[in-house]
């Protein structure tokens, strides 16, 4: 079978597990449509007859935004996303193409940029309120175009061929493959969860000095084989309590958000509030992050991986937030997963932030694994555990 087709529908069956009759709604740009039509053809080989689309056309959204001001700009289709809220309630499964464009937009106002990103995510609040809540199935899985290798000095050719090693395309049971690097990933969040952890202490040479303290009744997850939200996955993750970050943390890698470049920044955290940050690059784009709303100057996840993971050992810098964050511990600015603390996804709002998780309109997911990286867990009876070293797992 050709790899791109197995690609199609290793992503229909092996990770939204997509069943004959099921309905799936795939997101993307115009920069991928013939991927797009390979996945609406596999999925129609599978007996999923209802496939949906919203194709965004990123080329013509720049123009929009250089020839227009705001006001005529979010009344355009263009940017119109209200369909995530249609397809939300009627249980379609969600699959979202990442395809990055770096710096496509750079020419725009960046103020504007940001007012156009935070209506986006206001328009699709109850799409992300039934993603939030495990009501619906959905995958993000990357797909190559020119501009993003070209961004990485490689051809689109070369890029497939890391997407298909990266995502086990290659093996003969990729399905197979990946039920067992999840049951590794498994075994690994049960024993975070055995060691009733207080807080969490991370130090290496960028300068990191941070203290994460969790939740009482925190939870570590990993992906989980109904349903792989994450192609790839390397990470085992919880939320951390809000109020109860300290310190100061370090980028490893460039974060790439809505196509614009935030590298070699800084946050620096007082009783769990970003209270001083800088940037090389891009520290408008973070300034933008961290006022989207009350929220989002908090984390909402804490996330461990292996410096010497599959996506880190290939040395690439894939400018994009999926393979980036497989590749390196990180942190997320911004929402907390409800799965993370004890019956989560059964407890009010008011409850959830008494009982430290954060709530914001953006998750946005940032890098500080790295080579040196050393991360102590303080049990709640005062017991320090290395549980990181050298930037990975100290497997027991």
């Amino acid at each position: 079978m050709d790899r791109k087709r197995k690609y199609a529908k290793f992503l229909i069956e092996g990770c939204l597990r997509l069943k004959k009759n099921d309905k799936l709604f795939i997101i993307s740009t115009n920069f991928t449509e013939d991927f797009v039509n390979l996945l609406t053809l596999e999925a129609k080989n599978m007996g999923i007859v209802d496939v949906e689309t919203l194709i965004n056309y990123p080329l013509k959204q720049k123009e929009l935004y250089l020839s227009k001001p705001y006001e005529e700009i979010i009344k355009s289709p263009l940017i119109d996303r209200t369909k995530y809220n249609r397809m939300a309630k009627l249980n379609y499964a969600f699959l979202s193409l990442s395809s990055p464009l770096p710096e496509i937009f750079k020419e725009v106002d960046k103020e504007l940029l940001a007012k156009i990103n935070h209506y986006q995510i206001k328009s699709i609040e109850e799409y992300k309120e039934y993603q939030l809540k495990g009501l619906i199935k959905w995958n993000i899985s990357c797909v190559p175009n020119e501009y993003w290798a070209k961004s990485l000095n490689m051809s689109v050719e070369e890029l497939w061929e890391l997407v298909f090693k990266i995502c086990l395309i290659n093996e003969d049971d990729p399905i197979d493959m990946w039920n067992k690097k999840m049951a590794r990933l498994k075994r690994r969040a049960e024993y975070l969860n055995s060691l009733k952890i207080d807080k969490l202490i991370y130090h290496n040479s960028l300068g990191t000095n941070l203290e994460i303290g969790l939740p009482k009744d925190y939870i570590f997850e990993s992906a989980d084989t109904k349903n792989i939200v994450n192609m790839p996955t390397e990470e085992v993750f919880t939320s951390p309590s809000r109020v109860r970050v300290n310190g100061r943390v370090y980028s490893s890698k460039i974060l790439i958000h809505n196509n614009e470049v935030i590298e070699d920044f800084y946050l620096e955290f007082k009783d769990g509030k970003i209270v001083e940050y800088d940037a090389v690059k891009g520290k408008d784009v973070l300034k933008d992050i961290i006022n989207t709303d009350d929220g989002s100057h908090y984390l909402g996840e804490v996330a461990l991986v292996d410096y010497d993971s599959p996506i880190s050992l290939t040395n690439v810098v894939f400018k994009n937030t999926l393979y980036d964050e497989n590749a390196s511990c990180h942190l997320a600015i911004g929402q907390s997963f409800l799965e993370c603390i004890k019956d989560g996804f059964t407890m009010p709002k008011e409850e959830l932030l008494n009982k430290g998780l954060n709530q914001s309109r953006v998750h946005v997911d940032f890098f500080i694994g790295t080579r040196d990286l050393e991360v102590k867990a303080v049990l709640q009876n005062g017991e320090k555990i290395v549980i990181m070293k050298n930037g990975n797992f100290v497997e027991v």
